[in-house]
């Protein structure tokens, strides 16, 4: 078995505003993005099948004795590997400047990758491709549209690569995506509280899936 890359990723500083972590894993041909949500370890896995989801992981189904391993996959879809020329656009993950906030909490914030704040009404945007076939990493050769943040080898001679920019964000548009994050998380048992983060789950342009990291409340420091 292939071993595990992963890099691991935050917004902000140790010792200030920041993101929760966000870890982008590969093995063989399959990728996996992780981060915490409710005080758990959730993960978004994107298949070599083409079957993908975004799901508790084994831990947070631990937590509830009355929870079943197949109650920990919140949303599944399908999303064929890309065969053409042109890598494609697999998700995006989003972080706002609103939504970072200094933390207490216990956590290995060792060896991570730390990206600078965007300014006010903006969002940190990783969006997250599969290439083509290559024997070397294509980002490096070519001519991208975004700066390019990390790139990861799949054994079927594909790249895993996420780029970054920082678009506006219209803060208002967060707060139905809040409530129904909140309204998930009570719905699951879990009681939303000031210091949790969370994720809620979108669909750009009726294609791309992806996650915004979302504070339960709206007036994070």
């Amino acid at each position: 078995m292939a071993k595990l890359q992963e890099v691991r990723i935050a917004v902000g500083s140790s010792i200030g505003r920041r993101s929760t972590v966000w870890k982008f894993s590969v093995q063989n041909n399959e990728i996996y993005i992780f981060s915490r949500m409710f005080g758990s370890d959730a993960k978004v896995s994107l298949h070599s099948t083409g079957d993908c989801q975004w799901s508790g992981t084994s831990n947070w189904v631990k937590k509830v004795s009355s929870r079943k391993n197949t109650d920990r996959h919140f949303i599944k879809w399908v999303m064929p590997r890309p065969n053409g020329s042109v890598a494609s656009l697999v998700f995006q993950i989003r972080i706002p400047e609103t939504e970072l906030r200094a933390s207490n909490l216990t956590e290995n914030l060792s060896k991570i990758k730390w990206l600078p704040i965007p300014p006010k009404g903006h969002t940190l945007s990783l969006e997250c491709y599969i290439t083509p076939q290559s024997q070397s990493d294509p980002a490096l050769s070519s001519n991208l549209p975004i700066p390019h943040l990390l790139s990861l080898p799949l054994t079927d001679g594909r790249w895993f690569t996420v780029l970054s920019h920082v678009p506006p964000l219209d803060g208002d548009n967060l707060e139905p995506l809040r409530n129904q994050m909140n309204e998930e998380a009570r719905a699951a048992g879990i009681e939303p509280k000031p210091e949790h983060r969370g994720c809620a789950f979108t669909v750009s342009n009726g294609i791309t899936r992806g996650l915004i990291e979302l504070c339960t409340i709206n007036d994070c420091d």
